[in-house]
């Protein structure tokens, strides 16, 4: 990421609208990879950035937070919840099988070589295991706001399953989520476009109380649906998918 992106994350996960609604969906599709009698899961957390979804994790069971960025891990380690290790995505310090569940919350669009990431979350997790995977959709709205994260693509709905699937995971349940948002996503992004800094900038940033309450309720309510039902549009995709 750029400079100075970890910090606003650190900053502001806990809080932000964006932060709470993709945790509270990753939480929910977790809860159910648990099943009914809510046994401990092993769960990896792929590319923990500064460690803000951990204590969410931790509920259901053990956490090892992954991240390759020296400046993260500590971020994360100042928060505690779980073991840290910093290494690279396609190269997991863990022997096969290790774990009941790994969430992959928008992590893969920052790795050049996404089948090589996802063929070793594959080789880690134990046969029926739970991965679940976020990623930003649609490539057209690639923006500054990727630039300034180190975004290496967006992904169509066909292209993430496609790495997915060559990974070595049968795919279980897929949905956009952020779907209230997208009229607006994408009419900013699309006058926007092609418009870049010589220091790209991200979109996440403090909002005031009032709105940000606003929009946690909205992707609340967009949780709930997809507990049930796929959205059929958003801005960002979630997959769910086991090992083969």
């Amino acid at each position: 990421m750029r400079a100075g992106e970890y910090e606003t994350m650190h900053a502001l996960e806990l809080r932000h609208w964006w932060f709470r609604g993709r945790r509270r969906v990753l939480v929910d599709f977790l809860r159910k990879a648990a099943g009914p009698g809510g046994g401990l899961l092993q769960i990896l957390d792929y590319g923990c950035g500064t460690g803000g979804n951990i204590s969410a994790y931790a509920s259901l069971g053990p956490v090892v937070g992954i991240e390759p960025d020296a400046s993260a891990v500590r971020l994360a380690q100042a928060r505690g919840g779980a073991q840290y290790c910093r290494t690279s995505g396609t190269q997991l310090p863990f022997r096969p099988g290790v774990f009941d569940a790994v969430v992959a919350s928008d992590v893969l669009e920052h790795i050049e070589d996404d089948l090589a990431a996802v063929s070793e979350i594959a080789r880690v997790i134990k046969p029926g295991g739970t991965v679940i995977a976020s990623v930003p959709a649609h490539p057209w709205l690639f923006s500054e706001h990727d630039a300034a994260l180190h975004h290496f693509r967006r992904y169509s709905k066909a292209s993430f399953c496609d790495v997915l699937k060559q990974g070595g995971l049968r795919i279980q349940r897929l949905s956009y989520w952020n779907a209230v948002l997208f009229p607006v996503v994408c009419l900013h992004r699309l006058l926007h476009k092609g418009r870049y800094s010589e220091q790209p900038r991200s979109d996440t940033g403090p909002v005031p109380w009032l709105i940000n309450e606003s929009l946690a309720a909205l992707l609340a309510a967009e949780a709930a649906v997809l507990r049930h039902a796929p959205l059929p549009w958003g801005v960002s995709l979630v997959g769910v998918a086991e090992r083969v």
